[in-house]
C-alpha cells in the first residue's frame, strides 16, 4: 500500500501522541473497564491497589476524564470510558497479535496461493511431482507458475509477489539468469546434471562413429527462452575451433523435444530429460565432446526465509528438484 501525504502526516501524528504515552496504562484501563473495580483490576494485574489508584490516576490525567466514580457501593465508568473501553481492547488485541510469535502453518488447511518462477525444463520435468506433492500434503493450496525468463524476478522475489524461483545457472550470455546478489537473495544450489545428446531413432547418425564430425553434420536445436545467445555446446565447439548450424531456435524443451523426434535435427540437453523423452522416439548418446552440465538454483529473498509457509513451500520445490533428477 502507498501512503498519501495525508495518511503518512497522520501516521506522524499517531506516532507523536504514543511516544508521550505509556502503553502500560492501556493495558491498565482495560482491565479498569472490564473489572469496574480498582481493587479487582490489581489483583489480575499482580500489583497492589495503590499502585493501581496511582495509575488510575494517571489515566484520568491523559484522558481528562474521570473514567471511573464511585455511585452508592460500587463504581461505574463514565460515558467517555465506556466509549474508549472497546476501541481499547481492540488495539491490544491487535498488538498481541502482531507482536506474538506466528502461527503454525498447516499445509492440510491452507488456502493459500504460492507464486512459483521457473525455467521451462523445471516445468516439463517436475511439474507433475510438484503438484502430486502439493495435492496430497496441501489440496487447499494454489500454484501459479510464472514465466521466469522475461520477468523482473529478483524484484518480484523482494516485494513478495513472486515466492521462490528456479534460476538456471551455468548461462551463457543472453541467456535468463539472476544474479545471486542482485535483490540479496539467498537460495540452495544443485549439483549440475551432465549433458546428453538426443536424436530420432532411426537418424542416420545412429548408423556411424559417433565423432565431433558427425555431431556437426547436421543441423541442431537449441533452447533460448529469449530467443538470443548461443548455448553451451557451442562453447565447447568454439574452444576446440568447430562450430555447428543451429536449424532450428525455440523458447521450450517440450517443443524441442518434439521436433527432434520428428526430424534429423540434434538436440543436447540434460541427461533429466531422459525420464521425459519417450525411448521409443528418441535416442540418448554421450556428447561426442565435453560439455557443460546443466544446473539449477532455488532462490527466494531472505526476508521470507523464517515465514513457516513460505519454508514449507521452498524445500517442498528443493525436493521436487531432487526428486526429478535437477537436484543433486
Amino acid at each position: 500500500m502507498i501512503l498519501t501525504n495525508g495518511s503518512h502526516d497522520c501516521m506522524s501524528d499517531v506516532h507523536d501522541m504514543l511516544t508521550r504515552t505509556d502503553l502500560n496504562l492501556l493495558v491498565a484501563f482495560d482491565l479498569l473497564a472490564e473489572e469496574v473495580s480498582v481493587t479487582r483490576a490489581a489483583r489480575r494485574a499482580g500489583v497492589s491497589q495503590s499502585a493501581m489508584s496511582h495509575t488510575l490516576r494517571r489515566l484520568r490525567d491523559v484522558f481528562d476524564d474521570a473514567l471511573l466514580v464511585r455511585v452508592g457501593g460500587g463504581m461505574v465508568l463514565t460515558p467517555r470510558a465506556e466509549a474508549l473501553a472497546p476501541r481499547v481492547r481492540g488495539g491490544l488485541m491487535a498488538l498481541g497479535r502482531a507482536v506474538a510469535n506466528p502461527e503454525a502453518f498447516e499445509p492440510a488447511t491452507t488456502e493459500r496461493a504460492f507464486r512459483l518462477a521457473s525455467p521451462d525444463l523445471f516445468d516439463l520435468l517436475a511439474m507433475p511431482h510438484l503438484m502430486r506433492r502439493l495435492n496430497a500434503e496441501a489440496p487447499g493450496a494454489r500454484l501459479e507458475v510464472v514465466d521466469f525468463a522475461r520477468r523482473a524476478i529478483a524484484t518480484e522475489l523482494a516485494s513478495g509477489d513472486v515466492d521462490v524461483a528456479v534460476q538456471p545457472r551455468a548461462q551463457t550470455p543472453g541467456s535468463a539468469h539472476l544474479d545471486a546478489a542482485e535483490g540479496a537473495l539467498v537460495g540452495r544450489n544443485f549439483r549440475g546434471d551432465i549433458m546428453r545428446c538426443f536424436v530420432r531413432t532411426g537418424h542416420p547418425v545412429l548408423n556411424v562413429a559417433w565423432t565431433v564430425d558427425a555431431f556437426i553434420a547436421y543441423p541442431h536445436v537449441l533452447v533460448s527462452p529469449t530467443g538470443r545467445g548461443a548455448g553451451p555446446v557451442d562453447a565447447a565447439l568454439s574452444a576446440i575451433d568447430r562450430s555447428r548450424r543451429i536449424g532450428l531456435r525455440v523458447p521450450s524443451f517440450a517443443t524441442a523435444i518434439a521436433v527432434t523426434a520428428s526430424s534429423d535435427l540434434v538436440l543436447t540437453a540434460p541427461e533429466a530429460v531422459e525420464g521425459v523423452a519417450k525411448s521409443d522416439r528418441l535416442a540418448s548418446l554421450t556428447p561426442p565432446l565435453p560439455v557443460r552440465g546443466h544446473a539449477v538454483s532455488v532462490v527466494w529473498h531472505p526476508r521470507f526465509s523464517d515465514d513457516p509457509a513460505h519454508r514449507w513451500f521452498r524445500e517442498l520445490v528443493i525436493a521436487t528438484a531432487k526428486a526429478v533428477g535437477l537436484g543433486r
